[in-house]
């Protein structure tokens, strides 16, 4: 499937999935698979986080995390900084779902990095930190969370006042901090100042945490009445197709401070809440949640029997969670590691695919058209930077003839004899191609020209060292080769890969006249004369 292929089938999944999570996390697996066949990086990052987006959206935690970091190691090799830092932010929300804090903090922090610099980027400044204040949050730091939280606001309050959902948001985990911190009524005027945009939002959800956590408040405060309606609107509110998993919390709030008010009824109706909720989801803090509004409401009433069973069903769910906590840390480790494995894997295959297509089959040696794009950026970065661009051209002494003694396909051998001791010296900075027949170009960024002509003699000496009998060679009846060099400067003149080529050719031009197995360099490249020098080794 080539691009245009795969660009048409994720327009196709993205329209005809967009209203329902599972059926799109089914096609979005279809289609990453698809994506590295092809070996697409681009399509296997963008598919990976839409993955890990579908498992967020849907509560399934522990998935979000694999596919997350899979998104983020290739969106960086891609150097796509909007995409990583989506990435990193999912991966952060992934960590902070398995209890992980620090490192949920670490790679939100990354996010922020990111996108700093960047006009648009896809995932807002204060959604990040945000992020970051409920970390801090969790981990008992509820000051830094609530500074944080007056961050996001004021960024949403100038920037972004259109933003209900948002403001809300932040209010309502503002509130949460200052109610942990004790300043209740700092708590209850951070939703105060949300209380119009709370009733503009159209999410359904959020309007009915935000009666909760008024609720929570309220109680408190000593407001029993107002805090009574609240939980009244809350209980009114809530809805069997949202997820009511993030305001659990406030829920068990609630019905506690009903008990002690004496409201049992009130009480037992969020119980019996939390009850449906966690029957049906099956997840261990959703029922010890339930079970903790339950004892309390029996301890209340001094229902005794059903107190101590719920005692012993907590405490087999405390051990019950303790493992999982472990389980899933050290399952999440290896995730991890896993999914880092599997991006390495693929993307070795792809550059190995993409090495091979750039390889001559015969020689091995980088073909003619990656001549041109690895010049190009060789030219640019010596431009840039100041440097020195070489040449170096290899030319097989009498190969015409000793293709006719020994046949073509001894031919071909000598060929790969000569490529190889040339590829033994490529770097970041030296690459070698096979120009045509028997001619191998190499170009050398950043050298000095001692350093080209050291480079030159190795591969003569190694050719040497080689051994292949060439019996219609006068230089010896062995295998010898006759090389050409220039080391340029790319900023004089306005020079190009053509006058690098022009002066390589022109020195080996020198080396052949010289009678072969002779190594030349141009020693001046001055408009009105040229001068060669015989380079040799050391003594």
């Amino acid at each position: 499937m080539d691009k245009s292929e795969l660009l048409a089938r994720e327009k196709q999944i993205l329209s005809d999935y967009k209203r329902g999570t599972v059926p799109l996390l089914r096609e979005l697996k279809k289609f990453l698979k698809e994506a590295e066949k092809a070996e697409d990086l681009g399509y296997i990052a963008r598919t990976n986080l839409s993955i890990a987006i579908c498992y967020f959206e849907l509560g399934n935690r522990i998935n979000i995390l694999p596919y997350a970091v899979k998104a983020a190691e290739v969106f960086e090799t891609l150097n796509e900084q909007n995409q990583l830092a989506s990435s990193f932010n999912i991966v952060g929300l992934a960590y902070r779902a398995t209890g992980n804090y620090i490192r949920a903090v670490e790679y939100y922090e990354r996010a922020i990095k990111t996108i700093r610099g960047l006009k648009e980027p896809f995932v807002r400044k204060d959604v990040i930190l945000s992020n970051i204040a409920e970390a801090y949050f969790l981990m008992g730091e509820y000051k830094v969370a609530a500074r944080l939280l007056k961050r996001c606001v004021s960024v949403i309050r100038t920037k972004h006042p259109e933003d209900h959902v948002s403001a809300v948001i932040y209010a309502i985990n503002i509130s949460d901090a200052y109610e942990a911190l004790g300043e209740l009524e700092k708590a209850i005027n951070a939703l105060d100042a949300a209380v119009n945009e709370a009733e503009l939002s159209d999410r359904k959800v959020l309007l009915w945490g935000y009666y909760a956590r008024r609720s929570c408040v309220l109680y408190k405060l000593g407001r029993v009445d107002e805090a009574q309606r609240y939980a009244d609107l809350t209980i009114d509110s809530v809805h069997t197709g949202y997820d009511s998993y993030e305001f659990h919390r406030d829920f068990e709030k609630i019905a506690r401070l009903e008990v002690e008010a004496g409201d049992l009824v009130r009480a037992q109706q969020f119980a019996d809440i939390l009850a449906d909720y966690a029957e049906k989801n099956k997840n261990t803090i959703d029922l010890i949640i339930a079970k903790r509004v339950e004892a309390n409401i029996c301890d209340s009433r001094g229902d005794c029997d059903r107190l101590f069973a719920l005692y012993k069903e907590l405490s087999a769910l405390y051990e019950k969670r303790v493992k999982e906590q472990n389980a899933i840390k050290n399952d999440s480790q290896k995730r991890v590691e896993l999914a880092s494995k599997e991006i390495a894997s693929l993307m070795k295959k792809i550059r190995l695919n993409e090495d091979k297509a750039e390889r001559d089959p015969l020689s091995g040696l980088l073909n003619r058209a990656a001549l041109v794009s690895i010049t190009d950026d060789f030219i640019q970065k010596a431009k840039t930077a100041g440097k020195k661009l070489g040449g170096i051209f290899i030319d097989i002494d009498y190969f015409k003839e000793f293709n006719d003694t020994y046949g073509h396909a001894a031919g071909d051998d000598v060929i790969r004899v000569v490529a190889g001791n040339c590829m033994e010296e490529e770097s970041d900075t030296v690459k070698f191609f096979r120009y045509g027949g028997d001619e191998i170009f190499g170009i050398v960024l950043d050298h000095k020209d001692a350093e080209i002509e050291a480079l030159a003699l190795r591969i003569v000496e190694r050719v040497h060292a080689s051994g292949v009998e060439h019996r219609k060679n006068p230089r010896g009846q062995r295998l010898t080769v006759s090389v050409g060099i220039a080391n340029i400067d790319m900023n004089r003149a306005n020079n190009t890969m053509l006058d690098i080529i022009r002066n390589t050719d022109s020195a080996l031009y020198r080396a052949k006249n010289y009678g072969r197995d002779a190594v030349f360099a141009l020693h001046s490249e001055s408009d009105s004369e040229q001068e060669y020098r015989r380079v040799v080794a050391q003594a």
